[in-house]
């Protein structure tokens, strides 16, 4: 077997956290100077009760841990720290070498198994193949997230490009005249505040949508927000005859949000695309139609409708035919 030294232990050791679990003083103290050297964050803990509370408001990459101690034993807090992660490390030490104890620990899925007094060669050879396959794991993830991301990125680009794509064709067809009857005068009816209120409201769901990307799990009262924003927004629209039609379809799309949370939550990234698409629309449309005069401000109504009209359809027939496949 290789023998690894402590300066290859320490690449891949230290930007990991360990949790450390020991009943003895003596031995506690013992190692704990060498894991502060090796480890970037180190708990300890003096017996299974205080180690598996420190574990439930910490998750760490290593856990150490003895076996016959006060309180709570070695394989008690074992299971309780599996229950709540089942991809936990462990390397347990133990002065007693039970086979009963042993085959218990290899079911929990324990990776290493060490004997006291701890041989320093043992050890190092344990740590560095756990927290190697530790490391090696983390910079997968964080390859597939940064790969995501950047997928992400393309197709929110694409989407942009084909929303300028849209409004282009739209204009090049458009063969109404330049004053569009019944609009001359919209302009002078819509009220500042109301475009303030919109222009916070972008702000708000731009920043929304960003987070949600960012962050791994969305529960209920984050989509209930975004809803409220989305018939905010259409309320304000729908004070104006000629933006109706526009405004009511936002109100439609954010009671379907409503209705359809666990969708959302199901298929948080897909929608959240589609709804970042959506925004840029909105944005461009408040932009040239309500801080500026447009000689048709009907124009961007075709391509919010058909947004607005897609969401809403995803989220219902996802929940109607199960998990489908957006993209």
């Amino acid at each position: 077997m290789k023998q690894f030294t402590l300066i290859e232990l320490k690449e891949v050791t230290k930007d990991l956290s360990v949790l450390y679990v020991e009943d003895e003083k003596m031995i506690r103290d013992g190692l704990l100077g060498s894991l502060k050297q090796l480890f970037k964050e180190v708990e300890v803990a003096e017996d299974g009760a205080v180690g598996w509370e420190i574990y439930k408001n910490a998750r760490f990459h290593l856990v150490i841990t003895d076996i016959s101690m006060p309180n709570m034993d070695g394989i008690t807090m074992i299971e309780n720290i599996m229950e709540k992660n089942p991809e936990a490390r462990v390397i347990v030490t133990s002065a007693q070498n039970d086979a009963e104890k042993l085959l218990t620990l290899i079911n929990l899925g324990v990776d290493r198994f060490l004997t006291k007094p701890i041989s320093k060669l043992n050890l190092i050879n344990a740590l560095y193949t756990v927290c190697s396959s530790i490391s090696n794991k983390r910079q997968i993830r964080a390859y597939h997230l940064e790969l995501e991301q950047k997928i992400r990125l393309l197709n929110t680009q694409m989407k942009k490009e084909n929303v300028k794509t849209k409004l282009a064709q739209a204009a090049n067809n458009s063969e109404e005249k330049k004053s569009t009857p019944g609009y001359d005068d919209y302009f002078l009816n819509i009220a500042a505040e109301d475009i303030h209120e919109l222009i916070d409201l972008s702000e708000e769901l731009d920043s929304d949508i960003l987070l949600a990307f960012q962050n791994n799990r969305i529960d209920p009262n984050y989509v209930a927000s975004l809803a409220q924003r989305y018939n905010n927004y259409g309320n304000i629209l729908c004070r104006y005859i000629v933006f109706n039609e526009i405004g009511s379809l936002i109100r439609q799309m954010s009671n379907e949000l409503n209705a359809h949370q666990q969708t959302f939550i199901d298929h948080t990234s897909s929608i959240l695309e589609l709804l970042e698409s959506f925004n840029f629309t909105l944005i461009t449309f408040r932009k040239n139609v309500l801080e500026k005069e447009s000689s048709n401000p009907t124009f961007y109504n075709p391509s919010i409708l058909s947004d607005a009209a897609m969401i809403i359809n995803l989220l219902c027939q996802t929940e109607v035919d199960g998990d489908i496949e957006f993209f």
